[in-house]
C-alpha cells in the first residue's frame, strides 16, 4: 500500500457536502497558493506535457491512485478522438466517501474480487457514481445453469443457480414472489409474482378508486396508437423486473430496462428473464445521445420523495434523449396533496403536448396522497 504523499485534512463523512469538484479540489491542494492555481487552470485536454496528478494523492489505496490519475497516450501525440490522454472519471462523491470507495478499491489484482456488490452500489447511490473500474475478477454464481430459452424466460421464475443470494433476505425466487414473505424491496413487493401480479400489467385494466371509475394505469395499446409504427426503442426508468420491457417486447418494441438492486436481485432477474437491465442510478446522466428514444416511460422511483430541482435536473436530461414526437410516459407518480401543483409545474415547464393527463387518489394512505399519470409529447424545438 502505498502511502500518502500529503497530509489531508478527513473529508466530511456526508455525500451531500461533496455537491462539487470543487470541495474535492479544496481537500487536495499542497497549500501553496501558486501550485494550487496552476493546477486548477490546466485544461485536461490541454497539449501540455507535464499534467498534474493532484486527484491520485487524495486517496491511499494504489489501484484507485493508479486509476484516477492521467494516461497519457504512448505515442505522445493526440489520438483519434482528439485528446492527448485518457482522464478516466469517479463521482465527484467519492472523494467525501474515501474510507468506502478505497475499502472498494483494496484487493489483490488479477484474483477474484470481494462479495462487495452492496458497497458498491452504496457507493453508486450516495453520488460515487461512475464507480472506478477494478482489476479483479467479479463474482459468479458457483453452479451457474444456461438460462431458460426465450419462449419460456420471459414469463418464468429463472433458475435459482443463477444468483448469488449473499446479500439478501430472500435466498430464492419463490420467497420474493411469496405474497407471505414480503422480503424485497417494498415499493415492488410483489414483482417477482410473474403470473398473478405482473402478467396483467399494461394489459388489463386496474380501476384505482371504483366509485369514480378512475385509474392512473394506462393501456400499452392505447399508448402505442397515439404513434402508430413510431414507437420502436426506449427506456425504462422504474423499479422492476422488466415486465414493462416483456410486455413491449409483445409489440416490436424495444425497451431498456434502468434499475438498481434494492433489496432484491432486479437486474439479475431482467437478464434471466431475457431483456436488457441497465444499472443506473438517478445520480447520473443518461448514457444515450441526443434526440435518439422513442419512448421513455417511468414508474415507482420518481415519487414525492424527490427534490424539486433534482427532478427538473432529471427532466431536462430525459428531455435531451426524447427525440422531437417521442412520447414521455408518467406512470403513476404519487405525492401528498399540497405539493402535487409544485411536481405538475415540474412537468409542465417541458411544454409537451398533453395527449394523457390525470390525477387520481391514492387510497391507501388516508386521501392525503394522489397518484399523476401522463403521456406527453416531445414537440420540435428548431434551431437557433
Amino acid at each position: 500500500m502505498a502511502s500518502s504523499q500529503t497530509h489531508l485534512p478527513p473529508p466530511s463523512p456526508s455525500p451531500l457536502q461533496a455537491n462539487s469538484f470543487r470541495s474535492a479540489s479544496k481537500l487536495q491542494t499542497t497549500g501553496n497558493p501558486q501550485e494550487n492555481s496552476e493546477i486548477r487552470a490546466v485544461h485536461p485536454l490541454a497539449g501540455r506535457k507535464q499534467q498534474s496528478d493532484e486527484p491520485a494523492k487524495f486517496f491511499l489505496i494504489e489501484e484507485i491512485r493508479k486509476y484516477v490519475r492521467i494516461k497519457p497516450n504512448r505515442l505522445g501525440k493526440q489520438n483519434f478522438m482528439g485528446a492527448n490522454g485518457t482522464f478516466t472519471s469517479i463521482g465527484h462523491a467519492c472523494f467525501a466517501m474515501k474510507k468506502d470507495i478505497e475499502e472498494y478499491m483494496d484487493y489483490d489484482v488479477g484474483e477474484i474480487c470481494k462479495d462487495d456488490w452492496k458497497l458498491a452500489q452504496k457507493l453508486m447511490v450516495h453520488g460515487c457514481d461512475p464507480l472506478p473500474r477494478r482489476r479483479c475478477f467479479a463474482r459468479a454464481p458457483q453452479l451457474y445453469s444456461k438460462p431458460f430459452p426465450i419462449n419460456e424466460s420471459m414469463w418464468k421464475l429463472p433458475d435459482n443457480r443463477n444468483v448469488r443470494w449473499s446479500q439478501y433476505r430472500c435466498k430464492n425466487f419463490i420467497c420474493l414472489a411469496s405474497n407471505t414473505t414480503r422480503k424485497g424491496f417494498f415499493k415492488c413487493a410483489d414483482c417477482f409474482n410473474l403470473s398473478d401480479h405482473e402478467s396483467p400489467r399494461w394489459i388489463k385494466q386496474v380501476i384505482s378508486d371504483p366509485e369514480m371509475n378512475l385509474t392512473a394505469d394506462f393501456l400499452i395499446p392505447e399508448v402505442l396508437n397515439i404513434k402508430p409504427g413510431e414507437i420502436r426503442i426506449g427506456l425504462d426508468f422504474s423499479v422492476g423486473t422488466g415486465t414493462f420491457a416483456a410486455r413491449m417486447r409483445e409489440f416490436n418494441v424495444t425497451i431498456v430496462s434502468a434499475t438498481i438492486n434494492l433489496g432484491a436481485p432486479f437486474n439479475e432477474m431482467i437478464a434471466l428473464r431475457g431483456l436488457v437491465p441497465l444499472y443506473l442510478t438517478i445520480n447520473q446522466r443518461l448514457p444515450f445521445f441526443d434526440n435518439t428514444l422513442d419512448l421513455l416511460h417511468t414508474t415507482r422511483f420518481l415519487d414525492g420523495w424527490i427534490d424539486f430541482v433534482l427532478l427538473d435536473f432529471i427532466l431536462y436530461d430525459w428531455d435531451r434523449v426524447l427525440r422531437p414526437g417521442g412520447l414521455l410516459w408518467i406512470d403513476s407518480f404519487f405525492c401528498l396533496k399540497e405539493d402535487l401543483d409544485d411536481y405538475l409545474e415540474a412537468f409542465k415547464m417541458l411544454r409537451y403536448r398533453r395527449h394523457k393527463w390525470i390525477v387520481v387518489p391514492k387510497l391507501d394512505k388516508d386521501d392525503r396522497e394522489v397518484f399523476f399519470s401522463a403521456v406527453l409529447e416531445k414537440p420540435p424545438r428548431p434551431f437557433r
